[in-house]
């Protein structure tokens, strides 16, 4: 394992900032925590729409999750007071699957619980993905980790499920396709592991992560009965898509997209999709084929993990641990020269964006999308993809030719 002292001096920067932010956290996480009653800061976090997930599906009331949302809505202030914030539920009734046991216990038992339980698996998964004990690489997704205990989301959970499946997709392939199945509670993430499956030919990864998708289906549909998906898509994906579109201030912050950042400029929701897909087609296109070309499964994955970020519009801070993987590798191989402490700057501060970007976007400066396409340069130079070595190619090829 390597010393702490033995860092690069902006990765103990990445350390200390991220290990203050923790402490602070934890600390006022435990007076919560002690404090009698529900304090509004521990009831006003996203695992509050875990918890009633499962509180309506263990009372016999699921469907109020996908009708309109002031029906579901009117569940949440009943538990937590008439004054409670908004919120809302937007989840495919297979993700019932993931928390329905968070409400056999009190709320903070239970967020306790999904955070240690979650946790536990992204720690696991992380360290498959690594492949290798590295303290840099810990080091690299301390910030998500922080950032993710104060959301209290699935981050941890999602990320779990992609490294997962990346670390097994060659041992394990039908237990990585199994990972799959189940990211699909959040597909936005899953956007271009199609693309690399195919280009890696991993035949029995594709096929049990598309059956494992069709019985999670099928089974939700059984067990919570089909009136539970039709109303998911009649009721709970046209309401998400209007928080996509209307919502602003610290929502907008937290996005690291292209159309984050144009709706936080207060472009309009049309235009911004607009643009970000004039970005984001032409970086899949050059990742697809990037997919196709690179030898090295590492380098494949990192691309994956950072495009993914790139090419999605919709994805918040809190989802950043399917980049702290790509970050962990990428920090294993810092070259020691003049060029290498520029690489290391743009990695330190994609280390930090979990923690950052808030506080930037909130000032209206975009600094998750200017990090995120720098860091893909990064990582498509560490595999090779250079207009050099494009070029060499083409030269190959021509005095190849008859």
């Amino acid at each position: 394992m390597q010393r702490l002292a033995a860092l690069p001096k902006p990765y103990l920067f990445v350390f200390a900032v991220a290990s203050m932010a923790a402490a602070v956290l934890a600390c006022a996480t435990v007076v919560a925590i002690l404090a009698p009653g529900l304090a509004p800061s521990l009831a006003d976090k996203d695992f509050a729409n875990y918890w009633m997930a499962s509180r309506l599906l263990l009372s016999g009331r699921v469907q109020d999750l996908f009708g309109p949302w002031d029906v579901y809505f009117s569940h949440l202030q009943e538990a937590f007071g008439s004054e409670y914030p908004w919120h809302n539920w937007s989840y495919p009734p297979h993700f019932l699957f993931l928390v329905w046991p968070f409400g056999l216990f009190g709320y903070k038992i239970a967020l306790l619980l999904f955070l240690a339980t979650t946790g536990i698996a992204f720690l696991f998964a992380y360290r498959a993905f690594i492949g290798e004990r590295n303290l840099v690489a810990w080091v690299a997704a301390m910030p998500f980790m922080v950032v993710n205990f104060w959301a209290a989301q699935n981050g941890y959970l999602c990320a779990a499920l992609a490294l997962g499946a990346l670390a097994l997709r060659e041992k394990r392939p039908i237990i990585a396709g199994i990972l799959l199945g189940l990211l699909t509670i959040k597909p936005q993430l899953g956007l271009l592991f199609p693309f690399l499956l195919v280009a890696e030919r991993r035949w029995t990864v594709i096929a049990s992560a598309t059956i494992s998708t069709l019985l999670l289906v099928a089974a939700s549909a059984a067990i919570f009965g089909p009136d539970a998906w039709r109303g998911y898509i009649q009721n709970v994906v046209p309401y998400q898509n209007a928080v996509m579109r209307v919502l602003e201030g610290l929502f907008l912050a937290m996005m690291p997209s292209v159309y984050g950042a144009l709706r936080n400029w207060n472009f309009g929701p049309d235009l911004a999709l607009m643009l970000h897909l004039s970005v984001a087609a032409p970086v899949a296109l050059v990742v697809i084929v990037a997919f196709f070309r690179i030898g090295d499964a590492r380098d494949r994955s990192i691309l994956l993990l950072i495009a993914t970020f790139i090419i999605t519009p919709y994805a918040l801070s809190y989802d950043l641990g399917l980049l702290a993987g790509a970050l962990g590798l990428m920090a294993l191989r810092d070259p020691p020269s003049p060029e290498g402490r520029i690489r290391i700057a743009i990695l330190t501060l994609a280390m930090l964006l979990p923690l950052a970007m808030i506080q930037f976007g909130l000032l209206k400066i975009p600094l998750a999308a200017i990090v995120l396409f720098a860091l893909l340069l990064v990582a498509l130079r560490d595999a090779g993809l250079t207009p050099d070595f494009l070029r060499r190619r083409v030269s190959v090829k021509m005095d190849a030719s008859p």
